[in-house]
C-alpha cells in the first residue's frame, strides 16, 4: 500500500460489511433466499447448489436466523475483498471505491451465492502466481458448489502471461460489435450451449426462451463508452513490468470484452464478477501517475461514502419497471434501502410477494 492509510482502507470495508450485511428485505432475490433459508432441512425444493444447500442447513440448525447467515456471508466476502487489495493494489481505496460501484448492488446485494464463489476464488489468487494449478482448481470445484458460473474462472489460471497489446486491444475492440449488434449474441450463445456442462446449459436454454433475453439498455450508453475506451487505453499503453500487472491488465481486457457480449445477452454477465474484482486493480495503475499531485484520498473516501446514498437514488429514478410478481417498481428490491436494527413497520411487507 503506497499512500493511503490502511486504517482508513479497514473502517471503509468494515463500512461496506455493514451496510450490505444487515440489510432487511432488501436485494434482488432477497425473499428467493429467505426461503430457501427457511425450507433448507426439507429437501432441495429450490434445486440449488450443494454447497450453498448445506450452508443454509447449517446456519439454519445452529442459529435458525437469516440475518446472521447473511451477515457472515457479507463478512467472507468483504474480507477477501480486503486481502486482495491490501496485498495487489497500490491504491486499495481506489480499488475497494471502484468495486462498490460495480457490484454493490448487481451482486453483493443480490447475487449471494456467487458472491461467495467469487470470494473463494478471490482467495486462491497466489496459487496462480505460484503455479499450483491442483490447488486453484480445486477452488473453482469448491467454488462451484455455490454458483455453477465459477467455472468460467478456470480462464485466470492462463492470464498471468504478457500477450501483448495488439491481440487484447483488437479482441476488446471486436466484442464491442456485439454491443451494437445485440442479436448476433444471442445466436452465438445457442450455438455453443449443447457445449456446455449440463446445469449451465439448460440455465442457458432457459434464459433464451425467457423474457430476461429481450432485454435492452435504455439511455445514452456514454457511460459504457466512456468506460470501454479507458480500458482499451490502459491495455494500449501500458506495459506490464511483472507477471502480476500482466494479470490484472489481462483481467481488465477480459472484462470488457463480456461487457460487449452481455449488452446483447444479459445472463452472460454473471461471469464479469470473477474478473472485474481483479480488473480495478489495473485502474488503479492510472492513480499512480496522479494521485501524489491530486492527494485525493478524502475526495476519494467521502464520494465512496455518497455511493451508498447516490446509487440507490439514481437507480429509483431509472427503473420504472413493474414486477409483476409484488406489483411494485422493479427496483423496489434494492430501494428504500432498509436495516436490519433500525426499520419502518412497513419494512417486512416489501418483499411479501413469496409469501
Amino acid at each position: 500500500m503506497k499512500s493511503q492509510a490502511r486504517w482508513l482502507y479497514g473502517i471503509l470495508t468494515v463500512l461496506l460489511i455493514l451496510f450490505v450485511g444487515l440489510r432487511f428485505h432488501t436485494g434482488a432475490d432477497w425473499s428467493n433466499y429467505h426461503q430457501m433459508f427457511d425450507r433448507s432441512l426439507s429437501g432441495n425444493p429450490f434445486n440449488i447448489e450443494y454447497g450453498f444447500l448445506l450452508l443454509n442447513r447449517v446456519f439454519k440448525i445452529v442459529f435458525d436466523n437469516y440475518y446472521v447467515m447473511q451477515f457472515a456471508i457479507t463478512a467472507f466476502v468483504g474480507i477477501a475483498l480486503y486481502r486482495l487489495y491490501k496485498h495487489n493494489s497500490d491504491y486499495p481505496i481506489v480499488s475497494l471505491h471502484l468495486i462498490v460501484w460495480i457490484l454493490l448492488f448487481n451482486i453483493l446485494m443480490a447475487q449471494v451465492r456467487q458472491s461467495i464463489a467469487m470470494a473463494i476464488i478471490v482467495f486462491a489468487l497466489p496459487y496462480i502466481f505460484e503455479r499450483k494449478p491442483i490447488h486453484f482448481f480445486t477452488a473453482i470445484f469448491l467454488a462451484s458448489f455455490f454458483h455453477i458460473s465459477a467455472i468460467v474462472a478456470i480462464l485466470l489460471y492462463f492470464m498471468y502471461r504478457n500477450f501483448g497489446k495488439i491481440i487484447p486491444v483488437v479482441v476488446m475492440v471486436a466484442a464491442q460489435f456485439f454491443y451494437f449488434f445485440p442479436g448476433i449474441t444471442e445466436k452465438f450463445i445457442l450455438f455453443i450451449t449443447p457445449y456446455l456442462p449440463g446445469r449451465l446449459s439448460n440455465l442457458a436454454e432457459v434464459y433464451v426462451d425467457s423474457i430476461y433475453a429481450e432485454q435492452a439498455e435504455f439511455g445514452t450508453g456514454i457511460f459504457y463508452i466512456i468506460i470501454t475506451t479507458f480500458s482499451i487505453f490502459l491495455v494500449s499503453f501500458i506495459t506490464p513490468k511483472d507477471k502480476k500487472q500482466a494479470f490484472f491488465l489481462n483481467t481488465l481486457a477480459v472484462f470488457i470484452i463480456i461487457r460487449g457480449f452481455a449488452i446483447g445477452f444479459e445472463i452472460i454477465s454473471r461471469f464479469e464478477a470473477y474478473f472485474v474484482v481483479f480488473a480495478v486493480i489495473a485502474y488503479t495503475y492510472f492513480f499512480d501517475l496522479r494521485i501524489k499531485r491530486l492527494r485525493s484520498i478524502y475526495l476519494i473516501t467521502a464520494c465512496f461514502i455518497l455511493l451508498f446514498f447516490g446509487v440507490p437514488a439514481i437507480r429509483a429514478v431509472q427503473n420504472t419497471n413493474i414486477d409483476a410478481k409484488t406489483g411494485r417498481p422493479a427496483n423496489y428490491a434494492l430501494v428504500p434501502y432498509y436495516n436490519v436494527l433500525w426499520h419502518p413497520p412497513e419494512a417486512s411487507q416489501r418483499r411479501d410477494g413469496w409469501q
